[in-house]
């Protein structure tokens, strides 16, 4: 019996000798995929982009007045859709200055009094989301635990400096609105790489929240606090005597002190008015705009194919698949594998061989695409990338051919129904496109290498089309609800389990006599 590594060498060399025999139809394998790739090259030179230029957005239409639109509603709409909702405000931590600023709000918002609620700390309001009693109601206790819609932390609480977090709850988003980071990802704004132009949704994001309407409350507080406070302190410095006593603690304003609020203001009693003395210090009106949008040039082209470009890929591989199931079969046809047994030849290194020969001819198809379109299609994508990407979709298509093949003993019905099962495993693909198929589902019908294959071209054109492309950083980011680093690991996974069941079904139907033609299975 020869050693295995002689027994390996002598079957490449044979494939090797099929190849070089037949060296147009060994071309046409390697470069139908380079084709169509060509084929979608001059597509692309004769679809126009379109250039636009640094935008500044300016415009009427685009301020948005806080606190004082429909895009940011009021605190007192804000505060009567918490009331009925019968969901609250939480201030932390709980101390004096939490309190005195919640009594100076509520002079100009009463309904606060019934949404705020003051917790001692951060961790407690965390530990009460967290609880199991959160949003419930005991009807034994009859007792109510109302959800959070928003909390205000405070982590200075002046007189000289004020720090504060406004956290929102993730539900408050209507019905249908469109998917993003919450705003209240600690890392900051997210940030798409894949917006081109000017995107409505950050300005909806912090106005239909009620983050915009929070933030002008409590800053408008704040102005409020430190000028009555530095007022304060300058007219005490005036008085050193004291005689006219306005307050206590230089630190901080008394709101209890209603003789303070006539001599800071200048009202006589009948006409203290506590909305007049908070328009003091409130900015009167305050509007944000979208920053200009940077230059960026609007690739038609990727627009436009993006629906049909895994199967027009896919089209370049069906003949060298083809031909892998064909040689595979006529080999079991004619009983040349069976006299390579009878040589003593093993299984593993038959189909090893056959294995490394495609995968080294998928491996130069592979790098001539990445060669051809690197300046092209895949301009903007990293060349590493694009070249894993086929040739990991390559080594799938092997080892489904394999599979494939352990069904038949006839080269012709191979071929035939071995290609068109090879295409109808791509359809899968038109179920699962939609944005609003969950992941799990995209992900089951990956295990059909040439759906996670067509899959992957969205992420292409979607990351090509914003000039970014797709790269090695961000592989594992989703576009259009599919996630690249999924498809790939999904297209190795398959070439695993092909392989197995490959195995399992060659040697079930060698011994067990299964899936011969002949006996009508395949009719």
């Amino acid at each position: 019996m020869a050693h295995p590594q002689r027994q390996l060498k002598a079957m490449l060399r044979k494939n090797w000798l099929l190849k070089i025999r037949h060296p147009w139809v060994t071309f046409f394998e390697i470069m139908l995929p380079t084709i169509v790739m060509l084929m979608l090259i001059a597509v692309r030179t004769r679809v126009d982009t379109t250039l636009h230029p640094t935008q500044a957005y300016i415009r009427k239409d685009l301020f948005v007045e806080v606190g004082n639109s429909w895009i940011s509603p009021s605190f007192e709409k804000l505060l009567k859709l918490w009331f009925v909702a019968g969901e609250h405000l939480a201030f932390a931590p709980d101390t004096v200055e939490t309190r005195k600023m919640l009594k100076v709000l509520s002079l100009r918002f009463p309904l606060l009094k019934l949404v705020a609620r003051i917790y001692k700390d951060e961790l407690e309001v965390e530990t009460y989301i967290r609880s199991r009693e959160y949003g419930t109601h005991d009807f034994i206790r009859n007792v109510t635990y109302p959800k959070v819609k928003g909390a205000i932390i405070f982590h200075e609480q002046g007189p000289h400096f004020y720090d504060y977090s406004i956290r929102l709850n993730h539900s408050w988003a209507p019905s249908g609105f469109p998917d993003w980071k919450t705003i209240m990802d600690t890392d900051g704004p997210y940030l798409n790489d894949l917006q081109l132009g000017f995107s409505t949704i950050p300005t909806l994001q912090y106005g239909s929240s009620g983050f915009l309407t929070l933030q002008q409350v409590l800053d408008s507080f704040i102005i409020f606090a430190s000028q009555w406070n530095g007022s304060l302190a300058s007219q005490d410095r005036m008085d050193k005597e004291g005689s006219l006593n306005l307050h206590k603690t230089p630190s901080y304003f008394d709101i209890n002190d209603m003789g303070m609020n006539q001599q800071m203001f200048g009202m006589r009693d009948e006409n203290y008015d506590k909305n007049s003395v908070w328009t003091l210090f409130r900015p009167s009106n305050i509007s944000i705009a979208p920053f200009p949008t940077r230059q960026y040039t609007d690739d038609e082209f990727q627009s436009i194919v993006k629906e049909v470009m895994g199967v027009l890929y896919l089209l370049g591989f069906l003949y060298p698949i083809s031909r892998l199931i064909s040689y595979s079969v006529v080999e079991k046809e004619q009983k040349i594998k069976e006299g390579l047994h009878m040589m003593g030849l093993k299984d593993h290194i038959f189909y090893l061989s056959w294995f490394i020969t495609y995968a080294i001819q998928f491996a130069v198809s592979a790098a001539i695409i990445t060669a051809c379109t690197m300046t092209s299609i895949f301009q903007y994508s990293d060349k590493s990338v694009v070249f894993m990407y086929f040739f990991v979709f390559g080594l799938s298509a092997i080892m489904l051919s394999f599979l494939i093949t352990t069904f038949f003993s006839r080269a012709k019905t191979a071929v035939a129904v071995g290609t068109l099962t090879f295409v109808g495993a791509y359809f899968p693909y038109y179920t699962v496109i939609d944005v609003a198929v969950p992941m799990a589902v995209k992900i089951a019908a990956s295990l059909l290498s040439p759906t996670a294959f067509a899959l992957g071209t969205i992420n292409f054109a979607d990351y090509e089309r914003a000039h970014v492309g797709v790269r090695w950083s961000n592989i594992w980011e989703a576009s259009s609800g599919v996630n690249f680093l999924v498809c790939l690991l999904m297209m190795a996974f398959d070439a695993v389990a092909y392989c197995a069941i490959g195995l399992y079904l060659d040697k079930v139907g060698e011994y067990m006599g299964f899936f011969n033609e002949s006996d009508g299975l395949f009719l």
